[in-house]
């Protein structure tokens, strides 16, 4: 159905051009609100029923079309949680001077946490140790930084040295397997990450870089949340059946 729309109102009598212009999807309700045989808005086209009929065989079709367009949706967003996830899990840095307690609990999720690990051969303190020590050009300066007391001085080192070319390329996927070492070598430290269930996780602080920390601008890029939603949901599937 086509609704003409008239360009222009009825005042007083008096006909304003350009004065009104209503859409097409208006158009119908304000003819279906009009009593037969009085004219639209006072200047449009005198009502009749059949007009009344037309309308709301037009809404009737629209319904149906937006009860179509639901049950398609549904099936293509078959796979969405049925519940609210959690709220939003805050990952705080911290500083133990007497070093780390014994149950550290959601600290451990904390890139400089003492969690040795095997990755590619070698063996690193802590996932910033492995990190920085990959990221670094000359094999020196790499053995430097993997033997550093703590993972903020393997920091520090891997700072100052000289980085790999291809480091830009390389460090998300770098930084996901030492993630998934970390959790898969230490199965403790997996059911601290699995408790967390589904709720996104903001890796906040101030030592590392905003690329991976959640920053409240644009240089926040929280890539270390990310990465630990990844490792969690690996670990999810890897205790499931024919998933991993």
């Amino acid at each position: 159905m086509t609704w003409r729309v008239p360009t222009y109102r009825i005042v007083d009598g008096e006909k304003i051009d350009g004065a009104w212009c209503l859409d097409r999807q208006d158009r119908p309700l304000r003819i279906l609100l009009t009593e037969i045989g009085d004219a639209v808005d006072g200047g449009g086209p005198v009502v009749t029923a059949e007009m009344h009929a037309e309308v709301l065989d037009y809404f009737g079709r629209g319904d149906q079309g937006v009860r179509r367009e639901e049950e398609r949706r549904a099936v293509l967003h078959a796979d969405d949680p049925v519940e609210r996830g959690r709220p939003v899990l805050v990952s705080y840095e911290t500083v133990y001077p007497q070093g780390w307690p014994e149950e550290p609990g959601l600290f451990v999720l904390r890139n400089d946490f003492p969690a040795r690990i095997t990755y590619a051969g070698e063996h690193y303190a802590s996932v910033l140790h492995g990190y920085w020590s990959l990221s670094a050009a000359d094999a020196s300066a790499r053995s430097r930084i993997r033997d550093a007391p703590s993972g903020r001085e393997a920091q520090e080192l891997g700072g100052e040295a000289a980085r790999r070319k291809d480091w830009p390329e390389a460090r998300l996927a770098v930084m996901a397997g030492l993630l998934r070492a970390k959790f898969t070598q230490h199965p403790r430290l997996a059911e601290v990450l699995l408790s967390t269930g589904d709720a996104r996780i903001s890796y906040t602080g101030i030592s590392e870089s905003p690329f991976w920390r959640d920053v409240p601008d644009s240089r926040g890029r929280n890539w270390a949340g990310r990465l630990l939603e990844l490792t969690r949901a690996e670990q999810v599937a890897r205790q499931t059946a024919g998933l991993a």
